[in-house]
C-alpha cells in the first residue's frame, strides 16, 4: 500500500496523480498484469483517469510505434490494463521488418530472450520493444512529439498523452 497520499499533478491538472509523470508514486512494471498493483493501491479501479471533456484519449510514446485510444471516462486501472494488453500482442512481420538490422534489434532480442525464459513463450511481443525500460514513469504532454508522431493525413486526437518508461 502507498503510505503517503499522492500529490496533485502540478503540470497536468486534468489527469489523475496516479498517472501523471510529475506526481505518480506507482511502481508498475508493464511486463506484469496490472492486477498485481490493484491490491496495493486503494481505489485504483474507482479513480477517474482524466477530467477532460474529449471523447477519446490517445496514448503514444517515443518508446514504441503504436498508439492506444482509450475512452475518456475510464479508471486509472483501465488505462494500465489497456497499455498492458497492447504491449502483450505479438510483433507483426512488418513491425519486425522495420527493426531487423536496426539499432533496436539488439535490445528487443535481449528483452525477448529474458522474457521467454520467464514466460516460456517464444514469440517476440510488443513489450520487448521497450528493452529494459519497462517501469511506468507516467503520462505527460509533449506537443512537439505529438506533431511528429501524427501520421500525415490522420485526424489528430484532441487529447494525446505521451507515456514514459524507465528502468526498474
Amino acid at each position: 500500500m502507498l503510505s503517503v497520499p499522492l500529490p496533485l499533478p502540478a503540470r497536468y491538472p486534468h489527469i489523475s496523480a496516479v498517472l501523471s509523470e510529475d506526481a505518480t508514486a506507482i511502481q508498475y512494471d508493464v511486463r506484469s498484469s496490472p492486477s498485481h498493483i490493484l491490491p496495493t493501491v486503494p481505489r485504483l479501479s474507482d479513480t477517474s483517469a482524466f477530467s477532460s471533456v474529449s471523447p477519446t484519449i490517445r496514448i503514444i510514446s517515443p518508446s514504441f510505434p503504436w498508439s492506444v485510444d482509450i475512452p475518456r471516462r475510464v479508471s486509472c486501472a483501465a488505462v494500465f490494463e489497456e497499455l498492458y494488453n497492447m504491449l502483450q500482442k505479438p510483433i507483426t512481420d512488418s513491425e519486425w521488418g522495420s527493426i531487423c538490422g536496426g539499432s533496436r534489434y539488439r535490445s528487443i532480442m535481449q528483452a525477448a530472450k529474458a522474457r521467454t525464459r520467464r514466460d516460456r513463450v517464444v514469440k517476440v511481443r510488443r513489450i520487448d520493444w521497450l528493452g529494459d525500460k519497462t517501469t511506468f514513469k507516467g503520462l505527460k504532454k509533449d506537443s512537439e512529439f505529438e506533431k511528429k508522431r501524427l501520421l500525415p493525413g490522420m485526424a489528430p486526437c484532441p487529447e494525446p498523452w505521451v507515456v514514459k518508461f524507465r528502468r526498474p
